[in-house]
């Protein structure tokens, strides 16, 4: 869940200009002498791909400004950015006019974290909304959605947030009544979640919950010193494995409170850690890529504009996947179902 800081969804290094001239001038000579770190070429990559908006609309280079009018650069989509950053594609799972659903890769930041400002999910969906200059030009995991067709006012904002290397379900407002509203659902609780993990050892069929406070901290040991605040995580064991690593299980876990890497500090407080995750002291898997697997299987909520519940799913990503076979011995995947209720 998004505290109530800072909004994460928003990207960095936005500012905002009053233009202050009583004459009309180009908007890219006034921009050069209000950004004077930056070139004229710079400041017109920054209009044409729509990181320069004028009184809330995206402009072009010639356009005139004049005193009163309101200039906002949104710095951290501008220039600087790889090239293959547009290129990136994020599965869409679900989209209507009010929510986006996207299946987040691993690897992937949901938004800018101190110095790396670039390649976030947020810079993706900030790009994929933004007008496009010339007419036709698809976005990025939409090819067949065209600049016409994009509505202009659509600010996407964070419902909730998961780890770098979290795998799945991410939800998206379009609208701020939108965020507004799934932001009370995850406060009061009536959203819920289901996360698949692989993890350590054979955990007992019976086991069912975890109950547990936990506080923050850089490993697992900090994290269950106070402070500490009440976590409440339902398990269920769905496979155990034997293989020359080890024993592993594979489980579903539904938090029922929200509390920072509240999954990974429980299954790693009961003797259980997740397979990879070394903050919290899950083994390594050889010729696995360094990453601890625990995936956002599904979600579910009441759409706060059509009033009805939803139920998102997410299939586990290639790698994950591919693992858990090869600890069956080969054998076919089984289809594995969220848990109802």
């Amino acid at each position: 869940m998004i505290g109530r800081g800072r909004d994460l969804s928003e990207p960095r290094d936005r500012m905002e200009l009053t233009v202050k001239a009583h004459a009309r001038v180009r908007l890219d000579v006034y921009l050069r002498e209000a950004l004077v770190w930056k070139s004229r070429r710079r400041i017109q990559g920054l209009i044409r791909t729509g990181n320069i908006l004028v009184n809330g609309r995206a402009a072009k280079p010639s356009q005139g400004v004049r005193g009163g009018d309101r200039v906002e650069v949104r710095l951290s989509m501008g220039t600087g950015i790889p090239q293959d950053y547009r290129r990136r594609e994020v599965a869409v799972i679900y989209e209507d006019p009010w929510i986006l659903a996207v299946d987040k890769p691993p690897g992937l930041l949901v938004h800018p974290v101190g110095r790396h400002v670039y390649d976030t999910l947020m810079n993706y969906l900030h790009f994929r909304y933004l007008p496009r200059e010339a007419e036709g030009e698809a976005r990025p995991g939409s090819p067949d959605r065209h600049a016409s067709e994009i509505d202009e006012s659509i600010s996407p904002r964070l419902c909730h947030r998961i780890d770098k290397d979290t795998t799945g379900i991410i939800l998206v407002a379009k609208e701020s009544y939108v965020h507004q509203r799934m932001q009370w659902q995850f406060q009061h609780r009536r959203v819920s979640k289901e996360y698949l993990a692989l993890v350590a050892g054979r955990v007992p069929a019976d086991l069912e919950e975890i109950k547990l406070p936990i506080g923050e901290g850089r490993d697992l040991a900090e994290a269950l010193l106070p402070p500490l605040r009440p976590a409440h995580t339902l398990v269920k064991t769905l496979e155990t494995f034997e293989g020359p690593s080890g024993s592993f299980s594979l489980l579903a876990a539904r938090p029922v409170t929200g509390r920072q890497n509240q999954i990974r500090v429980h299954l790693a407080a009961i003797g259980h850690p997740i397979a990879g995750d070394r903050r919290y002291g899950g083994p390594s898997l050889p010729g696995f890529p360094p990453r601890y697997l625990l995936h956002a299987r599904a979600i579910r909520f009441d759409h706060p504009r059509r009033k009805c519940p939803v139920l998102l799913e997410a299939d586990l990503p290639a790698d994950f996947l591919a693992l858990v076979t090869a600890l069956r011995g080969g054998a076919a995947p089984v289809e594995i179902r969220p848990a109802q209720g």
